[in-house]
């Protein structure tokens, strides 16, 4: 209900009535928020005007005509007008307050703003209304809620993360009956692969990546392609800086965390403690009345796999993950790679419509054919539905992970698009990043856009973003070119000059470039938010310490058939030395460098720990030269809560 409509009816104003709410813990009226919910509104008009709560009307439905004017639908809808243009400007469409909009556009931005809209010429069925849709899978949404699109149940898409060898690999290689860790390059992943499975009847894809480079790329887009991450942490070791980063990551894309406690086989495990060191950073375990689940499993003995994949798949029916398949086929690029015998091999996971052998496709702005298709297992296909993780060839060049293939009913219409795509990518312009991290605990930026709107909305998405560590300080805003008073003050206030759809003045771009002046302009609000959201990651960060394991004496250099890897062999003399951490170089009683353990043997066997007093051969990469007499240092870094 619109909260200026029951303001007049109960004859108090709109502030007043936020601090009755407010003070009789009423939901709906916090902020700015202009509507609020019947079953709130009734509440407060029977202690205000008890008299009128019975015939107190609900105005929830909103009418809209065929076509209106941006500003008339934030005031139809309630929202502020820079709120329903950020909207627009996130669906790829541009247009200011005055300009005319058609009702399936307005009925799709209000549909993301939270308010139901009907057209004022017909009636409308609430039966047929289709459930709305998690904001978290809106990669796959048609965009519609219209009747005539076709929308079907779809498996859920699942991110596997975290710390190196907490056992992201072997959990994935468990679920598949693969023998994948076995085959990487000391036995951490060195690759991005899909894999799609079927438990119970039904499927899940799973992403198995070695960092988050892919998943941010994911994100440039706006697209969210994970409906969930799985949280890989040891019972062993419990969080690590790399496991804090996926927490923090996964707040700022609101991408629901399930965490599953691995290496529970192990002697030195302790589930409890993992779980509340874990929800020190915020993911609360349900059964301590948080909304997180955990699982305690051994992805190396198989223990309680199916209660995690049974957690998936509740948890996906809780969503209704949805998709439209009455569309062309559309996917997102998730690796992309040159193959000396097939050509460029392109992974994809199939987000709309359905690719067939055949179909004409076009990604940015390259053009091509579908000439092979076939499962990330190997098998030939001849079509792959929605949310199916598939290999294409025929796309002429490598593409980034994160951007989109589309088909196309013919090469003429594909042709267009990428001329389009080649266009934008012309007006994509990025001067200068600030990369380096600040260590400070705010990031000061300037705002500019070409239209009050724009501004708005760019503001709105900025303050969104979760800063709970790391604040983002608006240092100004305005409207326009980017100008020398601008520049000035990016300077004097360490600020980095945002601008959307904003040019520069001709007589500030070589000052920008000359002098290296920290800006981002784009017309893609996408890349800008990626920023923000980048660099409060970059400087969020959580005390550690470097913990000594053990120590050894280097006895003897081998000489080693590779170049970049060096073998020695050496005594412990304290502690014990693990092949899965990392080893710390010392000379002379200081650090000159970090080794990386590719293998450790004893008595010519594989091994992965020695103690004090043992001897030991092992291989090593590391830039530092080896020398008899160095001490090793095996280290671990913990976190310092």
């Amino acid at each position: 209900m619109n909260i200026s409509t029951l303001a007049k009816v109960l004859g108090i104003s709109i502030a007043d009535l936020r601090d009755t709410a407010s003070k009789n813990n009423i939901r709906g009226f916090h902020g700015r928020n202009t509507r609020i919910p019947y079953n709130s509104a009734v509440e407060i008009t029977k202690i205000l005007r008890p008299e009128k709560a019975q015939n107190l009307e609900n105005d929830d439905k909103v009418y809209l005509p065929p076509t209106l004017t941006v500003q008339e639908l934030s005031d139809a809808i309630g929202r502020p007008p820079g709120l329903v243009v950020k909207s627009l400007v996130m669906s790829g469409i541009m247009a200011t307050l005055n300009e005319k909009i058609d009702f399936d556009t307005a009925s799709l931005i209000s549909s993301e703003l939270n308010v139901e809209v009907f057209p004022d010429n017909k009636e409308y069925d609430v039966q047929k209304a289709e459930a709305e849709v998690d904001a978290t899978t809106k990669h796959f949404d048609s965009g519609s809620d219209s009747d005539d699109v076709k929308k079907i149940s779809r498996p859920p898409v699942v991110t596997v993360m975290g710390h190196v060898d907490h056992g992201k690999t072997t959990l994935l290689d468990t679920i598949r009956h693969s023998d994948v860790a076995a085959g990487e390059a000391g036995a951490i992943t060195q690759h991005i692969s899909t894999y799609q499975i079927t438990y119970n009847d039904k499927k899940i894809t799973f992403v198995d990546t070695p960092g988050h480079e892919a998943f941010t790329a994911m994100r440039a887009r706006g697209s969210q392609l994970a409906d969930f991450i799985i949280l890989v942490v040891s019972a062993t070791e419990g969080p690590k800086p790399q496991t804090i980063e996926v927490v923090e990551r996964a707040k700022i894309t609101k991408t629901p965390v399930i965490v599953a406690v691995n290496k529970i086989d192990l002697p030195n495990s302790d589930v409890e403690k993992t779980k509340s060191d874990v929800a020190a950073f915020g993911l609360v375990p349900e059964e301590w009345g948080g909304t997180v689940p955990y699982i305690s499993i051994s992805a190396k003995d198989n223990t309680n796999i199916d209660q995690l994949l049974d957690t998936i798949l509740v948890h996906a029916e809780i969503a209704e993950l949805k998709g439209q398949t009455d569309c062309a086929a559309e996917a997102v690029v998730i690796e992309s790679h040159l193959d000396q015998k097939l050509g460029v091999v392109t992974t994809a996971l199939i987000t709309k419509g359905e690719l067939k052998l055949g179909d004409v496709i076009q990604s940015g702005p390259l053009t091509g054919k579908v000439k092979k298709l076939s499962t990330t297992t190997g098998e030939n296909i001849k079509s792959a539905d929605i949310a199916m993780p598939v290999i294409i060839l025929g796309i002429p060049d490598v593409v980034n992970s994160g951007e989109m293939i589309n088909a196309h009913p013919n090469q003429k219409s594909a042709n267009q698009a990428a001329s389009s795509a080649s266009s934008e990518l012309a007006n994509r312009k990025t001067f200068t990043k600030n990369d380096n991290d600040t260590g400070s605990e705010q990031i000061n930026v300037i705002l500019k856009a070409d239209v009050i709107g724009s501004l708005e909305a760019l503001k709105e998405s900025i303050v969104k973003i979760p800063q709970e560590q790391i604040k983002v300080v608006i240092k100004s805003e305005g409207v326009g070119t980017v100008t020398q008073n601008d520049i000035d003050y990016s300077k004097t206030t360490n600020s980095t000059i945002l601008a959307f759809h904003s040019d520069l003045e001709k007589n500030v771009v070589d000052q920008v470039r000359n002098e290296n002046i920290p800006l981002i302009q784009s017309k893609i609000i996408y890349e800008l938010l990626q920023w923000v959201e980048e660099e409060i990651l970059k400087n969020t960060k959580h005390e550690t310490r470097v913990e000594v394991l053990g120590k050894a004496e280097v006895l003897a250099v081998f000489k080693s058939d590779k170049p970049s890897i060096q073998v020695f062999g050496g005594e412990v003399k304290s502690g014990k030395i693990f092949d899965n951490k990392e080893l710390r170089l010392m000379k002379n009683g200081e650090e000159s460098g970090r080794l990386e353990i590719v293998e450790m043997q004893r008595n010519k066997a594989k091994t992965s720990e020695v103690n004090i007093s043992q001897q030991f051969g092992i291989s090593v990469k590391g830039k530092t030269k080896v020398e008899v007499g160095d001490i090793i240092e095996c280290i671990d870094e913990v976190i310092v809560k």
